[in-house]
């Protein structure tokens, strides 16, 4: 963590040994790789442009780090390839690794047009407001399905915390960026923090756009 790091950093600037390596995914399902299931291996492969790193990968990497002068490190397997055929293809690049891949031309147009936009703030504001609700659920599943690489069809529960089903601080980052992208205003960055299930995020959304307490129909919507 953090507080490592920097204990870290100053015990290395006091001229005495210390390194901290912050690993990528690992091939294996032991050790430091338990617990990671497959879907959280295809979200980051295939999002993130992280690939799973074999044994024998990981202790060459290993290696090379007590090698180096560096206090940090970061020992993964990047498929620097992969992204940038998708950023060329318009697909956002990780923040992460935007200093290493640059985003194509055609990831600077919006994800969503103004039309689109606007078509849906149309739709919502025509609808009563428990249909509104539905409405705004639909649309947080579905894209909390997407951030997770969900299958067509896999229906996240309005109360299920999302934290509790693969979400960290980035995919939290990306839910809040596409929704935000999607009903044309800015959402904090604590949003999925603050709000952690998709019944609390559809009410504070109705709340911010409309003014209403959505708490109740979509708590009884499954």
């Amino acid at each position: 963590n953090a507080c490592m790091d920097g204990l870290l950093a100053r015990r290395r600037a006091a001229g005495f040994p210390a390194r901290s390596l912050a690993w990528g995914l690992w091939e294996q399902t032991t050790g430091m790789a338990a617990g990671t299931d497959e879907l959280t291996r295809g979200r980051l492969s295939r999002r993130g442009g992280v690939l799973a790193l074999t044994p024998e990968e990981g202790m060459q990497l290993f290696d090379a780090a007590l090698r180096s002068d560096r206090t940090l490190l970061v020992p993964a397997k990047l498929d620097l390839r992969g992204l940038r055929a998708d950023a060329s293809a318009g697909a956002t690049v990780p923040p992460l690794l935007r200093g290493l891949v640059r985003a194509g031309r055609q990831s600077a147009r919006a994800a969503v047009t103004g039309d689109e936009r606007r078509r849906l703030a149309e739709r919502l504001a025509g609808l009563p407001a428990g249909e509104r609700a539905e409405t705004l659920l639909e649309l947080v599943r579905t894209q909390i399905a997407v951030v997770l690489g969900y299958t067509d069809g896999h229906r996240v529960d309005p109360g299920q915390g999302l934290f509790e089903i693969g979400f960290d601080s980035l995919t939290a980052l990306e839910l809040r960026n596409r929704l935000g992208e999607l009903i044309g205003t800015k959402l904090g960055a604590g949003l999925v923090f603050d709000h952690p299930t998709p019944a609390l995020i559809v009410a504070h959304l109705s709340e911010r756009l409309y003014g209403e307490d959505a708490t109740g129909p979509v708590a009884l919507s499954v």
